[in-house]
């Protein structure tokens, strides 16, 4: 009788560690933050922004850059605890290992900008969180999205194509 308590109750023990330790979890949420800007990639480079590439918008195109620096924070959707933080590095990437959860938030501020994003832990590996897009000479000049009738004809000075490195 006692070894059949024994065996029960180290039964018991290994089923409430596998449980604790499936609890545990972790999961790695990782991407790239990146912000759209029409100036000369030259001009961003100088100021340390990493070009990323060309991409079309509405008949024209416009330059893709990292937000480099950029703070990311990953939160807790159901009750808005931070669970982990990190900064991009040159070209934007984070990868931030959290607790495995269905859904989370997203935070990443950037050049006195904050922007808000829900990931669904199916879609934790190739986040692309954008964080705006940057039409002037100064760097701190941001608007959320381009509007839908915006004029490239003043601006297109500033443009020039580049390839990926």
């Amino acid at each position: 009788m006692k070894t059949l308590l024994r065996s029960v109750m180290y039964i018991l023990l290994l089923v409430l560690f596998y449980n604790a330790a499936a609890n545990a979890a972790n999961i790695t949420l990782s991407g790239t933050t990146q912000f759209e800007c029409n100036l000369l990639s030259k001009y961003m480079e100088k100021h340390g922004f990493t070009y990323l590439q060309e991409i079309p918008y509405n008949n024209f195109k416009t330059n893709l850059f990292a937000a480099n620096n950029a703070e990311v924070i990953i939160k807790n959707e159901k009750n808005n605890a931070v669970l982990g933080t990190a900064r991009t590095d040159k070209k934007g990437n984070f990868s931030i290992s959290v607790p495995e959860d269905s859904r989370y938030r997203i935070i990443v501020r950037f050049h006195d900008r904050e922007i808000e994003k829900t990931v669904y832990c199916s879609e934790a590996k190739n986040i692309i969180a954008n964080v705006g897009y940057f039409d002037s000479g100064t760097v701190d000049n941001w608007i959320e999205i381009k509007p839908v009738s915006y004029c490239f004809t003043c601006n297109l000075r500033y443009h020039e194509n580049k390839e990926p490195f």
